[in-house]
């Protein structure tokens, strides 16, 4: 079996990659919520304080005005905070990815290793067979030229 000491190998490396497939996967889905949760945020940042601007032409108090700095400045903090996450998230997709792309890369070289391997047993069982057919013609030969000459 060619390429047969190779197969353990081969295969304990598609597993390998088969969990960094699984980990980039996961990888981009916590990255889609991430993005997600933040476009929420922003939207109600901006609807509330598009409201308050509404509200504030008819007039507000200072309290009031006061509230929605305070809670818009909260609003802003976690933004600020989801958009690093967002960042901690891409981070995290582009490690995998990587990790991903490596373990790709060590399967596609233990097939390319095999390839070769089954090239080499062809190529030997090719020798062989061309070395019996010699030793075959050969005798053929050094029978009929002993049988001429007795």
């Amino acid at each position: 079996m060619a390429g047969g000491k190779y197969q353990l190998l081969k295969q304990l490396a598609h597993e390998r990659e088969a969990a960094a497939a699984e980990r980039m996967q996961r990888a981009q889905g916590r990255l889609a919520d991430a993005r997600q949760r933040l476009e929420q945020l922003e939207a109600y940042r901006d609807e509330y304080r598009a409201r308050f601007t509404a509200r504030g032409q008819a007039g507000v108090g200072v309290a009031q005005w006061q509230d929605f700095r305070l809670f818009l400045g909260k609003l802003d903090e976690a933004v600020a905070l989801q958009n690093g996450e967002v960042e901690r998230c891409l981070q995290r997709l582009l490690m995998e990815r990587q990790g991903w792309q490596n373990e790709r890369k060590r399967v596609m070289a233990f097939d390319k290793l095999m390839e070769r391997e089954a090239e080499r047993a062809l190529l030997r069982e090719g020798r062989r067979e061309q070395k019996a057919m010699d030793e075959f013609a050969s005798r053929q030969f050094w029978n009929a030229s002993r049988g001429k000459t007795d």
